[in-house]
Order: structure tokens, then C-alpha cells, then sequence
């Protein structure tokens, strides 16, 4: 486990924001105020403070966890911003569930399977209440032999697509539901994900997750939900592949593993299946870190038995990245490249199975590269040799636009 005094080093709006990026139930409450008041009592520089709740997006779970203290001196200003931006994150996650329903609906009529990831679900099942997770779009996953029909549906409800799939030819459809794992909808100003797969499976791995989910109703509407050892894997992996640059999904993971949701040692069976060992260690360690949460042991990390422990890097890199002013996630240019540089490192870490080859595929791969050279399937061969310049092709217009 990493030295709890790693945070002492941090300024006390930081650590203020660290405290309040999760509501801990009993028995851990009691922790949680005791980091919230010392916080406080170290003098936080508020605009901080409210800089930072944005910056890790828990802008209602903090004042919620603020406002169950007794005594703490927020200034009025502050308290009036905190609460502002609660009742915004409550709209929003109340219109999200709203848009989730329908669209759920519109799955159920066409008997297509639909297993919502993260958004109202997981704020409802983590809090009992859909607008305590800040969320800013809708996350579905369908069955992959039910994509198009899941597409369809979509498109005859008025949603529309980020690219002309229709355009694709069977060859480039292939290459890009082999190679990406998600394609975006938008209509009045809100964005829906539709996935078909998590990018870290395998297509058995994800045909048992569908197996071992189990069913449920989301506002009178059928969904899949993931098994404890599923979601814990997919709550890790997720925050590890961005390097856990947003305190709000290590509050997911806390709060998950507070109230019994998860499963660790099936994820950390799920996860030695996937070459992913290092990572349900990994957020243990980040948990224990921000939170003082005790974990179980996992398999393989009692005394003798360390294969399981992961490697320093895993833990320190996600430490320093959530110290960051910004969000790495959003920078442009040569700041965006150094950023994607320094990803590929980290995944590097958590997949350390994968082999090179993938990883340089999966780089320079883009279906945005049929829209850019629109070839016809007898000369899809020339895709590959093309990735590299078109890559560079990419980024140069996006050092340009910035």
C-alpha cells in the first residue's frame, strides 16, 4: 500500500476535495469527516477548492458529503455555489435518466438486450439517487450481433450518428467493429455512447459477462446488470485506462466496494483471464490511499504470494495525474500528443500481455480514415500501409485547429 502521507503534500483544498469525491457510508463516515474537518481546519483556498470540484466532476456528491458534517465553517458564497451546482448536477442526471428511458424503451420494443453503463444506473444503484454521479452523456451497451438494430432504432428516434455508418463498406465495417468498441449518437444537445464491447475483452469474455449479468427494470424497463465481480472489473479498468485522472471514479469504486456491491476475487479471476492482474491491486491500493478503506486480500497477494501486487508505477502515476490543475483528457496539440504518449505507457502497465503490434495498431487506427480515403474493399489492403502518414496527417490538423 502506498504511504498514506502521500496527501500531506497536497494543498488543503485538495485534500478537501479528495475527502468529498465519494459519500461513505457507516462504517467509514466517520473517517471521511475526520479528513473533511482537517481539511477545513488547514485553511483551504476555496476558488480552489470549487476549481477542483469540477476538475474531478463530483460536483454534487461534495457538498453532499460537505453538508452532513456538523460544524464546518464554508462560506456563504461557497455554500450557495455548492448548492447551485448540485441542483444543475440533479437536473442533468434526472434529464439523463429520462433520455435512458427512452431509449431503453425503444430497445425492448425491438427485443434487443441493453446493459446501461455507469450514468443514472450507477448513481442510483451506488446513492439511490440519479443526480448525486455527475455524468455528462448516456452509456448503452447491446449484444454486437444486435448493433445494427440497435443503430436502427436510434436513428428512427431521431438520434444521429457521429459518422455515415451506411457509407461503410463490408470490409471497413468489419475493420471498425473489430477495431473500436463504441460509436456516438447526438440529438438536442445530448450525446448517448452505444457500445458493443469493452475494448480490454475478448469476444468469449464479453459473451460471458452478458451470461453471468443478471435482470433487472429501470423505470419500468428490462436492463441487464453486471455481475459484483464484472462491475468491480469494469469500474478498475475503466479508471485505469485514463489513468484515474478524475477522483470521481475512485468515489465509484469506494462507495461500490462500501456497500458490498463488488466482488474482488472474481474480478481478480476476470482480470488474471485478461492479462489485467495489476489492476483491481492497483485501485486497492488508490482506495486505501485517498480513503483509508480496508480491502481484502486478494488471491496471490498474502505473505508469499505477491504475483498479484502491481507495479509501483500503477499506483504512483494515478496519484500525480489526479493532482494535475487540468484534466490531462483535454489538451490539444503537442500537449495532447505528449499526454497520449504518456497513456500508452500506463496501458502498457495495466496490459502488460498485449503484444506490441496491437497496441501500434490500435494508435494508428481511426475509422475516420474511411471518410478522409473513402477505398473500395478490393484495395482495403492499402489502409494499413497509409495508418502512419494519416496519423500524422490527424494530428497535424489538430495542432492546427488548436
Amino acid at each position: 500500500m502506498p504511504d498514506l502521507n502521500w496527501l500531506q503534500d497536497a494543498t488543503p483544498a485538495f485534500r478537501l476535495a479528495m475527502a468529498t469525491s465519494w459519500l461513505a457510508p457507516e462504517p467509514w463516515q466517520r473517517n471521511q469527516e475526520e479528513d473533511i474537518g482537517q481539511a477545513i481546519d488547514s485553511g483551504p483556498d476555496w476558488g480552489e477548492y470549487l476549481s477542483l470540484v469540477n476538475r474531478h466532476q463530483i460536483q454534487a456528491v461534495s457538498w453532499a458529503a460537505l453538508s452532513r458534517v456538523q460544524v464546518i465553517p464554508v462560506p456563504d458564497t461557497v455554500k450557495q455555489e455548492l448548492e447551485s451546482r448540485t441542483r444543475s448536477c440533479r437536473i442533468l442526471g434526472v434529464q439523463r435518466s429520462l433520455v435512458l428511458a427512452e431509449v431503453l424503451g425503444e430497445f425492448n420494443r425491438a427485443g434487443i438486450p441493453a446493459m446501461p453503463l455507469k450514468g443514472p444506473v450507477l448513481s442510483f444503484e451506488l446513492y439511490g439517487d440519479v443526480g448525486l454521479r455527475a455524468s455528462d452523456d448516456v452509456d448503452v451497451q447491446v449484444p454486437a450481433e444486435d448493433l445494427r438494430r440497435a443503430m436502427d432504432c436510434l436513428e428512427s428516434a431521431g438520434w444521429r450518428p457521429g459518422f455515415d455508418f451506411r457509407a461503410m463498406t463490408p470490409r471497413q465495417w468489419q475493420s471498425f467493429q473489430r477495431n473500436d468498441y463504441e460509436m456516438l449518437f447526438t440529438r438536442a444537445g445530448c450525446s448517448l455512447e452505444l457500445h458493443w464491447r469493452n475494448h480490454w475483452e475478448t469476444p468469449d469474455a464479453t459473451s460471458a459477462r452478458w451470461a453471468r449479468s443478471t435482470a433487472a427494470l429501470w423505470q419500468g424497463h428490462s436492463i441487464r446488470m453486471m455481475s459484483g465481480g464484472d462491475l468491480a472489473l469494469f469500474l478498475c479498468v475503466h479508471g485505469a485506462f485514463h489513468i484515474w485522472c478524475c477522483a470521481k471514479w475512485l468515489g465509484d469504486v469506494a462507495r461500490a466496494h462500501s456497500i458490498g456491491r463488488l466482488d474482488w476475487g472474481a474480478a481478480m479471476n476476470l482480470a488474471r483471464s485478461l492479462g489485467l492482474e495489476g489492476v483491481c491491486p492497483a485501485a486497492q491500493s488508490l482506495l486505501h490511499s485517498l480513503y483509508r478503506l480496508e480491502v481484502p486480500i486478494l488471491p496471490g497477494m498474502g505473505a508469499g504470494g505477491g504475483a498479484a501486487r502491481p507495479s509501483p508505477l500503477l499506483v504512483a502515476m494515478p496519484l500525480e495525474c489526479l493532482k494535475l490543475s487540468d484534466d490531462p483528457r483535454g489538451r490539444e496539440g503537442v500537449a495532447l500528443l505528449r499526454n497520449h504518449t504518456h497513456m500508452i505507457r500506463y496501458e502498457r502497465l495495466v496490459h502488460p500481455g498485449k503484444a506490441w503490434w496491437k497496441t501500434l495498431a490500435g494508435l494508428f487506427y481511426c475509422q475516420r480514415d474511411f471518410r478522409m480515403i473513402p477505398l473500395p474493399d478490393a484495395l482495403f489492403w492499402l489502409y494499413k500501409p497509409l495508418r502512419p502518414i494519416l496519423w500524422m496527417w490527424r494530428w497535424a490538423q489538430q495542432a492546427e485547429a488548436a
